[in-house]
Formats: structure tokens, sequence, C-alpha cells
């Protein structure tokens, strides 16, 4: 509707255009006309009514064409009161059996909400019993907000943490990087859920970008991994050193838990550096096409990264793909694809407080759980939130009818066009360390603090 709206009133300035380009037709005096033949006349006078009969008609389309469009924006106004009335019926329902569905979803997803009762709970949370606040909601969900509770919640919260010396956002580097690897790659998406099972190999903290030959030159596939626990190592095995860091200091991996705010609360600004650092190293100029893919956290950083104003100049991000991320808060560029693959049983996705836009580049495909055949471990946040999963599901995509499937595969498949192989190679990052506050001596002699004898 706001489409046909813009057209609409384009076409009538188009018409009133000509209306004035018509007006402007030079007039014939009546001088002229009686050296000419009555014939001659007849045709000038005609051609003369003929103009002027096209002005009006110029002037009257112009004028049902804005009626028209002002129809048009009514109802397009109508339509977004009625659909968000509507929504705030829906949410105060889901509101209203959140208790029950909570339980529901315990009993029969072993023990975990689905996506859609996360974004309720986080939704609704600031109303829960003996927290009456439900005036900080949006107003999507009755409160008085334009923004979302997460929009607010997650870069107050990250402050918070910050100023409270509770979370330390450091910068992050590349540290090394393992040798280049040569890897089976046809450019599906059943290949980039396998460049994502290479990255969770590798050692902690490493990312992938893999070199693709295609036709129109090379594509660069920025792959990051999920959320890790263990610190930066090498491929022996050993703490990754960084420079400046004091001895015994570990640096920290940015896939760890501060990796998550990292993400949701500081859009992922120290990763941008290091992430422009490694693509250089793997070769990539500006003005290339990279494609750039996250399964779980490292979702949240991919789509941070094509989202990056200053990234967004040097590279070419044709394509976004995440895998069990919570990525609906952040927009996509209109210039890059993105597909998003969620399981409703997951609840990771729904840890942002919204769905994914529905946008003409932006598609979203939910599956409806994961096979219950497999035994795929309840560990973490469950089997629905499993890469194995989103593996299986991405081969469900196999064959798909599902027109809006079929263009983002479609466009996925072109970008890479009949390569078959990839060149990988893994680069190892790591976080600073915060440095350590020096507490001045007490005991000048020995330079250490004099100890208390506790009181007998």
């Amino acid at each position: 509707m706001e489409r046909t709206t813009s057209m609409l009133t384009g076409a009538g300035a188009d018409l009133l255009e000509a209306t004035s380009f018509l007006a402007r037709s030079p007039q014939i005096p009546a001088s002229m006309l009686a050296l000419g033949t009555v014939l001659l006349r007849a045709r000038v006078l005609g051609a003369v009514a003929a103009v002027a009969e096209a002005a009006g008609a110029c002037t009257a389309r112009a004028a049902e064409t804005g009626v028209l469009a002002l129809k048009v924006s009514t109802a397009r106004i109508t339509y977004e009161q009625a659909e968000s009335a509507v929504q705030r019926k829906v949410n105060e329902a889901r509101g209203s059996q959140l208790p029950l569905t909570i339980m529901w979803d315990l009993a029969s997803n072993k023990g975990r909400p689905r996506t859609q009762t996360t974004e309720d709970i986080i939704n609704q949370l600031p109303n829960a019993p003996g927290l009456p606040f439900g005036f900080l909601r949006d107003t999507e969900h009755g409160g008085l907000f334009d923004s979302s509770v997460t929009d607010r919640l997650y870069p107050q919260l990250t402050d918070f943490l910050s100023d409270q010396n509770l979370v330390h956002l450091r910068p992050i580097e590349v540290v090394g990087h393992g040798p280049d690897q040569v890897v089976e790659f046809d450019g599906s998406i059943e290949s980039l859920v396998d460049l994502q099972k290479v990255a969770e190999r590798e050692p902690p903290g490493s990312l992938l970008i893999t070199q693709v030959e295609a036709l129109e030159g090379s594509v660069y596939v920025l792959t990051i991994p999920g959320t890790q626990s263990d610190p930066p190592l090498d491929r022996q095995g050993n703490v990754r050193r960084v420079e400046g860091a004091e001895p015994g200091q570990d640096p920290g991996n940015p896939w760890d838990g501060v990796g998550i705010i990292e993400g949701m609360g500081n859009d992922s600004k120290n990763l941008v550096p290091a992430v422009e650092d490694a693509l250089r190293q793997s070769g990539a100029r500006n003005g290339d096409r990279v494609v750039v893919t996250g399964y779980s956290q490292g979702g949240i950083h991919a789509v941070n990264i094509v989202n990056n104003e200053h990234l967004g100049k040097l590279f070419d991000f044709q394509h976004l793909s995440t895998f069990g991320a919570p990525t609906g808060r952040t927009p996509v560029p209109s210039d890059t694809h993105a597909l998003h693959l969620e399981d409703k049983y997951d609840l990771v996705p729904g840890t942002d407080g919204t769905t994914n836009p529905d946008e003409r580049n932006r598609l979203t495909v939910v599956f409806d759980g994961p096979d219950r055949a497999r035994n795929l471990g309840n560990d973490g946040f469950g089997e629905a939130h499993k890469l194995e999963n989103y593996n299986s599901h991405a081969k469900e995509l196999r064959g798909a009818t599902d027109p809006g499937v079929v263009e983002s595969l479609g466009l996925l498949g072109a970008l890479f066009g009949r390569s078959r192989q990839g060149k990988v190679r893994s680069y190892q990052l790591a976080r600073q360390p915060k440095p350590r506050i020096k507490v001045p001596a007490k005991d000048g002699k020995h330079g250490r603090l004099n100890r208390i004898a506790p009181s007998r």
C-alpha cells in the first residue's frame, strides 16, 4: 500500500507537469490564421483545441490520482491501526495465559521455553506479579514506549555492568592463524552449515574465512561459531598470549559469556577491527564480496557486522545466514540478503524479545521442532539449539517450493556459481585482559602489604 501510494503520488505529479507543459504551448495569432486557407485554419484551431482538451484531461486525471493516493494512504493507516489493535489483543491473550504456557513448554520441551514463549516472558516481565510496571513495555504490548524492552534494556544493562566493573568490554585482536585447508564447498546453505561445524572444531576463540573462486571473482565467507567457555588456545592447546598482558593473565575468548553482552548490548563494536584485520590477512580487498554466517552467539555478531557502517564501506556484504540466533533487533542493509534458520522449540532466538522483521531482503524459516528420532542431547540450551539440529533443517530445504526459500537459495547459488571447493583459514582472536589494579605498597622495605595480627 505504501508503494502504491508513492506510485500514485508520482503519477499525479507527472500529470500536473504535463498540464503545465501543455499550457505553455504557443498561441496562434488571429492575423496569422487569416493568412492561411480555410482548411489550414480548421486544422490549426483543431490542434489548439486538442491541446487544451489534453491539458484539461491531465488536470482531471491528476485530481483523480490525488484522491486515489489519499484513499490508499488512508486504507494503509486503517490497516496498520487494525493490525496493531489485533496484535495488542493477541499479546494480551498470550500474556494472560503465559504462566500456563510456560508450564506446558517446560513439560513438553524438556524443561525449556520455546522461542515464542521466551519472547513473551521478556515482553511481559515488567508487569509480572509484584512488578506492576506494565507502562515500561512498548506500545505493542500495552506500554508507553515506541522501542521494545530489549532495545532499551540490553544497552543500558551493558553500560551498568561496565560502569560497575562487573563486565570488561575490551578490544579484540587477531593473535594468530592456522594453516590453509581445502574443503568441499558447493555454495548451498548446507555447505555454510558445514563451515560452522569446522569453526566449532577449531581452537577456542577462532573464526573462519573461506575464499571461494566464483565466476565474477573471489567471494569470502566469514564464519563465526557459537558460545565457548575455554580461553583462546593455539593448535597445541596452549593459551594464546596477548601483547601487553601481564604474566599469568589469560586473554578473554571473544565468544564467551561476555561476547554475548558485546553483541547484544554493544553492537559488537570491539570485534569490528579484528574482523577487518582477518579479512585483510585472508586477501580481501575493498569492494570484495563477503558472505557472513553465524551460529547462536555467532549470529548476533554476524548481523552486527553486516550492519556496521565502517565495514559496509569496505566490503560488499552480499549475504547473511544465521542459525539459532537472536537477530530481530538489528536491521540488515537493503543490499544484503539475509536467511535466518530458527527452530520454534529453540529458546535462544527468542532472547531478543522480537521476531525478525518481514522485509523484502530478509527471510526467516521457522522449523517445527527437531527430529525426535535423533539423540541430539539435552545439555546446554537443549536439542533444538544444537548445530546438528540446524544441519538437519538445512537439508530439509532441499527441493523446497516456497517462493521465498527458492529465491533465497537461488541468490546464494548464483553468488558462488559452480564452485566446488574453498580455501579455509582459521584466525584466532582474543580479548585484551583488563589491566590489573596495582595496590600501593604499605611496607616500603618489603614492597608488600603488612598483615595485621588478629586480636586474641
